[in-house]
């Protein structure tokens, strides 16, 4: 056990390019598409649905990636664990965040697996939702082998990306990190990422919340499925006494904090939205480094709303612009 913490936070997650395109409403229907999810896809059916649509960006992303690149933007100490391929694709997403000083040593795939890194179709429809398509690719194969037991070791933070899930390989990772974590009092985070990711794995995921969470972030209809209620405050009674605290974002509400016995709403402000790409992702940014900075859980939760609203205004999950004026205004 250490308590020499080097690092803020570490992040394993869904290593992938993220490749944004603008359709029409219809367009969901007539491919058979389920609107504002993630939708797991082949690498023939990413590739097909890219000869119908016109890529407007192409950026690195991945859910747990694009909080760490906020993270390291706001001057945190952070590393990352993910899987990508040697290829023109792998080596964007190696060299952006290598680029942001994240650290970042994660192995290539194998070079006798026919995988390529992992692409992300984000297809932005007139009403701003955004409904994802991704092929996994080289980040399935992330294996126990990948954990970098040091970097967590030394991290005050360890946040886990649910969608890391869908992936045999990876779960065993996911409890590798979570037993080095627990054995290093590093403090566990993790994000729901997807309604649809948390219905295929309800009870793996509330056994991993039980034992190991202390702080959870999620949306509204993740929330909701994961306990099975119909209303957000009914999940109240069903959180275990083990997570400290669970963040829940409602879009244009702002967001909830379920801490203890309580239930309190932090209201964001308005903003016109360009692409909803990353927004929670980047709450998830400004939560933890408010937390860093030994912050009220509810400044930690206006944080994150204040971050989300910035990349809401922006194609694409990652905030492009310094983020200076947001560490001199809350410092």
């Amino acid at each position: 056990m250490t308590d020499n913490k080097k690092y803020d936070v570490v992040a394993i997650g869904n290593a992938m390019l993220d490749v944004l395109c603008e359709v029409p409403e219809p367009f969901l229907d007539q491919e058979g598409i389920s609107k504002g999810v993630m939708n797991l896809v082949s690498r023939e059916r990413s590739n097909n649905i890219l000869k119908l649509v016109k890529p407007i960006k192409e950026t690195a992303g991945g859910s747990a990636a694009n909080t760490i690149s906020t993270l390291a933007k706001l001057g945190l100490k952070t590393g990352y664990i993910g899987k990508i391929a040697d290829d023109q694709q792998g080596r964007v997403f190696k060299k952006d965040l290598i680029h942001d000083s994240i650290i970042y040593k994660t192995v290539f795939l194998d070079k006798g697996n026919s995988e390529s890194t992992g692409k992300c179709i984000v297809l932005i429809t007139p009403d701003k939702e955004r409904t994802m398509n991704t092929y996994l690719g080289a980040t399935e194969y992330l294996s126990d082998i990948d954990i970098d037991e040091e970097l967590i070791a030394y991290s005050e933070w360890l946040y886990l990306e649910g969608y890391r899930f869908d992936g045999q390989e990876s779960k065993k990772a996911f409890y590798k990190a979570i037993e080095i974590a627990k054995k290093n009092k590093t403090k566990i985070a993790i994000t729901l990422s997807d309604s649809f990711c948390v219905d295929r794995h309800r009870s793996d995921f509330i056994n991993l919340l039980n034992e190991s969470a202390d702080l959870v972030f999620c949306n509204e209809d993740e929330l909701k499925s994961l306990y099975e209620v119909e209303y957000i405050e009914a999940a109240q009674k069903l959180i275990a006494d083990t997570i400290s605290c669970v963040a829940c974002t409602c879009a244009e509400k702002g967001a909830y904090l379920f801490h203890k016995s309580s239930i309190r709403r932090i209201s964001t402000n308005k903003v016109s939205v360009i692409d909803t790409t990353g927004a929670g992702d980047n709450f998830a940014s400004g939560f933890l480094y408010g937390l860093s900075k030994n912050f009220s859980l509810e400044k930690c939760a206006a944080l994150g709303n204040e971050i989300a609203g910035e990349v809401l205004t922006v194609y694409g999950p990652r905030i492009e612009k310094s983020l200076a004026n947001f560490i001199r205004v809350n410092a």
